[in-house]
Formats: structure tokens, sequence, C-alpha cells
């Protein structure tokens, strides 16, 4: 008897040990996948996108402004490259601008050297050099 009990004994423990290490193999593998997801998002879905934001001061009326805002939007549009355009007001009264999510680099350089963005300080009025910052985006959040 004392025989039958302790062999039980190792038993229990030996398919203990085994359930464990399956518990451990199926987290380590989920934790992985998971992680391999997340590698290759970053790599391919936004490999190279940047952000832009701009904001400008300007003595125009938000109704001018967005008025103009509309009105330009077509030829933004046309953009190659150029994922997403926000459109912004900000808390500071007379401060507008933009927030751009390009494609990559290049696109973004395209842009900057090109005549549209030459017309947007005279289009707006802007009462001094906007601020300008670029990001990196390293990827995000929803598809």
């Amino acid at each position: 008897m004392k025989l039958i009990n302790c062999s039980l004994s190792y038993i229990v423990l030996i398919l203990t040990l085994i359930s464990c290490t399956g518990k451990i193999d199926n987290k380590t593998k989920s934790d992985q996948l998971a992680k391999n997801k997340v590698t290759q998002q970053t790599e391919t879905k936004q490999k190279g996108a940047i952000m832009l934001i701009v904001r400008g001061k300007t003595k125009l009326t938000e109704e001018e402004i967005e008025l103009r805002m509309k009105e330009r939007a077509p030829r933004f549009r046309e953009l190659s490259g150029l994922i997403q355009k926000y459109y912004i007001k900000t808390k500071n009264p007379g401060e507008f601008g933009g927030v751009y999510i390009w494609d990559s680099m290049e696109s973004f350089t395209k842009y900057k050297e090109s005549d549209l963005v030459k017309t947007i300080a005279a289009a707006y009025e802007l009462t001094e050099t906007p601020s300008t910052e670029l990001i990196d985006i390293m990827f995000e959040l929803r598809e």
C-alpha cells in the first residue's frame, strides 16, 4: 500500500510538471506570436512614415481660415504620398495649422520643395514664421 501511495505521488508530480511545461510553452508561443505581429506591423505597415505638425499665426478670422483651408484642400488631396492631413485650430488665439501624415521622407521632401508649400504663408496671411515639427511614426494602434 505504501508503494502504491508513493507511486501515485510521483505520478501526480510528473503530470503536474508536464502540465506546467505545456502552459509555459503555450504562453511563450502566444507571446512570440504577439511580438511577431507588432514587429511585422512596425516594419511593413508604417515603415518610413512621418508626421509633420505645422502651426502658424494669423489675424484672419476663424471663418476666413476655414474657407481658405477648404479651398486649398483639393491641391493637398492630389499630393502623392500624403496619407492624411488634419486641419487644426490651437487654443492660442489666431493660431491654426496642419498635421500631415506622409508615407515616407521622400514624399515629404518632394512636398517641401514644391510650389504648393511656398504658397502657405501668403494664403493664410501668416504674421510670423510658422513652427514645424517632424516626427517619425513607429507604428499605428489601429489599422
